[in-house]
Parts: structure tokens; C-alpha cells; sequence
């Protein structure tokens, strides 16, 4: 099956925060072990793109079917049981993010006037990562469902 935008522009995300962390920790390193000092920014700069990674992840994590799943669910119901219970459990996980989608916009409003030490960013771009992240989930929990009712198999 084809992903979706959504996914790849996770995927590329997610590959592109990667890389900034590692090579941000790297750089880290070796100043401060073979330079003799060391990058106020770097150290941030890495926890900040662990959280987006975690994140936007989330939904590439989902698609893949990478995620920690009940399989009772897919092995023993069948036809139109089986379509009605995972569309249920996709509507509880949709609530959920609706809820972190909800929290997170609050946080962004609530930390827009705070910037980061090291780096001296605004905490709020740090933070969009949850609402981000959950819009992302709640997109692909619509697209399974509307798939599942299309008559695509899970």
C-alpha cells in the first residue's frame, strides 16, 4: 500500500531530526573530550530533537503496525465484528490524541512567552511537537477507518 503525504513527510522528518541529534551529540562530544570545552547549545539541541523524533514518530510507528497491539482482537473476530471492534479501538486512541492535541495547544499558550537557556528559542516551538504529532495520528486513525469501511483489509 502506498503511504500517504502525512507519512512520508513523518518519515523525512524523523530521519532529518535523527541525524541533527546524533550529529549534534557528536559534536558535543568531541569538544568537550578532545577540545576541552564545551557547547552550551548542543546538549539542548539533542533533547529537542529527541522529543520531536518521539512525536512525529508516532505516526510512522502506527502505519508500520510497530506499535503494541492486543492481537485477540484480529485473530479471533471475523467480518463485520472484527471491523467494528478495531474501528472501536481506533476511535479511543483518536480520543485520546484529540486530547493531547487539546493539551498541547494549551501548553504552546502557556510557555509562548518562555524561551529556552541554551539556545534561546521560544519553549513553544519545543512543545508543538504534541499537538503536531497528535494531528498527524488523528489524520491517520480517520484514514484506517474510512479504509476499513472502503472494504480495504487491515
Amino acid at each position: 500500500m502506498r503511504s500517504s503525504k502525512h507519512v512520508l513527510l513523518s518519515e523525512w522528518i524523523v530521519i532529518t531530526v535523527f541525524v541533527v541529534m546524533v550529529l549534534s551529540t557528536f559534536v558535543q562530544v568531541v569538544c568537550r573530550y578532545v577540545l576541552s570545552f564545551s557547547l552550551p547549545w548542543a546538549d539542548e539541541l539533542a533533547r529537542h530533537c529527541l522529543v520531536w523524533m518521539v512525536f512525529i514518530g508516532m505516526v510512522v510507528a502506527l502505519v508500520r503496525g510497530q506499535h503494541i497491539t492486543v492481537d485477540i482482537l484480529r485473530e479471533h473476530y471475523r467480518g463485520r465484528l472484527r471491523r467494528w471492534a478495531l474501528t472501536a479501538i481506533d476511535l479511543a486512541g483518536a480520543i485520546l490524541f484529540a486530547v493531547l492535541l487539546y493539551g498541547g495547544i494549551l501548553l504552546m499558550q502557556l510557555t509562548a512567552t518562555q524561551t529556552t537557556s541554551g539556545m534561546g528559542i521560544p519553549k513553544s516551538l519545543v512543545y508543538a511537537a504534541l499537538p503536531v504529532g497528535a494531528a498527524l495520528m488523528l489524520v491517520e486513525f480517520a484514514l484506517r477507518i474510512r479504509r476499513r469501511f472502503a472494504g480495504a483489509p487491515d
